[in-house]
């Protein structure tokens, strides 16, 4: 035997194949995830159901514990994808992971394990997600596609981005070269972060665009051809840019001919132009996106099908005071409903439009429609309708000095003090929608005023004109009656009001 061992080519054999054991555990541990497990908290979340009081019944929560900015949102095989930071381990904020639900239809949603946790190099912060269309990676597994992530990690000497990829339709990640930079810090700012990464037709390349901050607000283009290796291709300058860019292109008017960029910024600012590649071309001023106080951080999904751009965005309140809190919910936060983004023509310029998603039609229970009604004769007809949720369209025809209620889940929504509001010819006053304090700017157009609103346990959305001003509230009081009124004073002419009842999201669940 020993004899055998000492052949010559029998010593070869034994080299080979310690080197090819050597390199495979070299392998394996190159791909093996370094996550934190101690943040795999989902198989808790089993217990905890969707009936509590302030559960949002129609958007999206986490069973369990804290969330915030909507990250990585993809749609790919029939599947919208919501990645969200999510604190797995308690009801308060605290180190991020992604948290991961799926839908087919933005209405029902199923929430899946925790698709990428904390690590060595720290907790996962905000970015986006990309259907590796084209295989520039290389990881592709037969005819599924790769899904590449993009993050920020908290790094203690400087944030940097980081890539993990998915080759089973998004539900495991394998961090990329052990979760090291893709993109290391630049330099600007130790906080460094939110990478967005699209393709870009035009010039077929990936470009990622990142908030670095510093006193002129720099975010930074770059570029790759494999999501590998990254090259800055340009600066942009902004003093309205928080964090969590986002970068989306539309159709004017819904004319494909005719497509026109949008940069927006976490507190929903936004700007209508050019991308160039290497930077941004604002045709007009810097307006807003949001007139509420609970919403932040919104992103559109990538790869939507046939162009379509839609937005979620977190529903936040920072309080310590937040309800959720002081009356005990296993959960903590929730997103506003999914809105379709539509670019429109107005008399002072394109502007971007708002509108929920058509599949909440799917949630309807009841609908009652009435057409050139009363104030009076709508209240009394809507006597016996008590929905505790709502998706509700009204459009009236108000006079010079004309005022319209609108009572919903119990709170009053008024039509007709004058607001200031920032337009392209300066300061205007406007006619608005108010309700506890919020505002939502709705001009009189041709005559009309129109309004969607979306009622649930704790929140309410007011869709003016359309969507062309929105306004995201939370309103945690749950009322003693669910009635629905409608007062007028002075010539209000109702030519139409659409209630729809709800049913649950979460049913069985």
């Amino acid at each position: 035997m020993n004899k055998l061992i000492s052949s010559p080519l029998l010593k070869l054999g034994a080299l080979v194949i310690a080197m090819s054991a050597a390199q495979t555990a070299v392998n394996a541990q190159a791909v093996e995830p370094l996550f934190d497990k101690t943040h795999m908290t989902f198989n808790t979340y089993g217990d905890v159901g969707y009936d509590q009081r302030l559960r949002p019944q129609f958007h999206f929560s986490s069973r369990k514990n804290w969330i915030n900015d909507p990250n990585g949102m993809v749609y790919y095989a029939g599947e919208w994808h919501l990645y969200l930071q999510h604190c797995a381990l308690s009801v308060n904020r605290g180190p991020k992971s992604w948290g991961h639900a799926v839908s087919t239809d933005m209405v029902h949603w199923e929430q899946l394990p925790h698709a990428i946790v904390p690590y060595d190099l720290g907790a996962i912060w905000s970015g986006t997600a990309v259907v590796d269309h084209n295989n520039s990676l290389g990881k592709q597994v037969g005819d599924t596609k790769t899904l590449v992530a993009f993050f920020t990690t908290t790094k203690k000497d400087g944030f940097i981005q980081v890539m993990a990829y998915s080759t089973d339709k998004g539900r495991t990640y394998t961090l990329h070269n052990n979760g090291r930079a893709v993109v290391p810090n630049q330099g600007f700012s130790p906080g460094e972060r939110d990478p967005k990464v699209f393709w870009d037709e035009a010039r077929q390349k990936w470009k990622l665009v990142l908030i670095l901050g510093g006193k002129d607000r720099v975010i930074r283009i770059f570029e790759s051809g494999n999501l590998t290796d990254w090259v800055k291709a340009g600066d942009i300058t902004r003093k309205w840019a928080a964090e969590c860019i986002d970068l989306f292109q539309l159709p004017v008017d819904g004319d494909k001919k005719k497509m026109k960029w949008v940069i927006t910024d976490a507190s929903f600012d936004y700007e209508v132009g050019q991308f160039t590649g290497n930077g941004f071309e604002t045709e007009g001023e810097t307006l807003r996106g949001d007139w509420g106080k609970n919403f932040y951080a919104a992103q559109t999904f990538n790869n939507g099908p046939d162009g379509r751009v839609v937005q979620i965005g977190w529903m936040n309140d920072r309080r310590p005071e937040c309800p959720f809190l002081v009356e005990g919910m296993p959960f903590n936060q929730q997103m506003a409903f999914p809105t379709d983004l539509t670019l429109r023509t107005t008399p002072e310029g394109v502007r971007l439009y708002r509108w929920p998603v058509p599949e909440i039609k799917r949630l309807y229970q009841k609908s009652r429609a009435f057409e050139n009604i009363t104030a009076e004769a709508a209240t009394q007809a809507l006597a016996e309708v008590k929905p505790e949720l709502i998706d509700l369209s009204i459009e009236f025809a108000p006079g010079a000095d004309a005022k319209l209620d609108l009572t919903v889940r119990g709170i009053k929504i008024s039509y007709g003090d004058l607001m200031k509001v920032r337009t392209a010819l300066g300061m205007k006053e406007v006619k608005c929608f108010t309700f506890n304090g919020k505002t939502c700017p709705a001009p009189v157009i041709d005559g009309k005023v129109k309004l969607g609103v979306l009622a649930d346990r704790a929140s309410l959305e007011l869709y003016a004109n359309e969507g062309a001003t929105v306004t995201s509230s939370y309103e945690f009081g749950t009322p003693e009656n669910l009635n629905q009124k409608i007062e007028s004073q002075g010539d209000v002419k109702i030519h139409s009001l659409v209630v729809n009842e709800l049913k649950s999201s979460w049913a069985g669940k």
